[in-house]
């Protein structure tokens, strides 16, 4: 018999627990998007239980696209806020991890970006990019104190090759046909090692002083 999460506590833990799930199915089933009844059997709850907590399955992947966003910024600043100084190879250090703990996320954002246009109720789309914002504003405040050039642009910019290289790179039926047939350099294999590269290029043009 479900048990009902009645006080503050126990409603996160319910909330975090069927975040766990549905990231966990789309782990297991990448080629589509469960629905609401699929994460709440798995769950081993009542599908109206879920829509207590997620108005659709949207705003449920929206959910874990912005508790990874959370994690990595928490990472970010909790390295920021602690000596020795901040390298730019501690930086992509903590990126690289990251994507290497957290496989759904490039897929997830990239799904993400595509709903809050057009699936996502505009009050709900606005208040996920405030809170967004308010976090990013946290990290590049922390970041300063190791790169005082770093700006929220800088980090928009970083943002954009994580996912659009992504895009680019991704292994699907098609790519694989590219590479076969010599339209794809076989280098684009390693997103991780191409990612590092060019956000290395960009931050380092970013943070060197103009010479006028």
């Amino acid at each position: 018999m479900q048990i009902r999460a009645t006080n503050p506590e126990d409603k996160e833990l319910r909330r975090e627990a069927i975040l766990d799930t549905a990231e966990q199915l789309w782990l297991t089933h990448p080629e589509r998007m469960c629905n609401v009844a699929d994460i709440a059997t798995a769950a081993g709850l009542a599908k109206g239980t879920v829509y207590l907590y997620f108005r659709s399955k949207e705003e449920l992947f929206l959910g874990i696209h912005e508790r990874h966003n959370a994690t990595f910024f928490s990472r970010l600043k909790a390295r920021a806020q602690h000596a020795p100084p901040m390298t730019i190879d501690d930086l992509f250090s903590i990126q690289r991890q990251f994507l290497l703990d957290f496989p759904a996320f490039l897929p997830v954002a990239t799904l993400c970006h595509g709903l809050l246009e057009r699936q996502i109720p505009l009050d709900i789309a606005f208040a996920f990019e405030q809170r967004t914002f308010t976090q990013l504003t946290e990290v590049v405040t922390a970041l300063r104190d190791h790169f005082p050039q770093a700006t929220q642009a800088l980090m928009l910019q970083s943002y954009a090759l994580l996912i659009g290289l992504w895009q680019l790179l991704r292994p699907t039926p098609l790519k694989e046909l590219m590479k076969e047939r010599s339209l794809l350099c076989a280098c684009a294999d390693d997103y991780l090692q191409m990612l590092e590269a060019a956000l290395k290029s960009l931050w380092r043009g970013a943070l060197t002083p103009e010479i006028h």
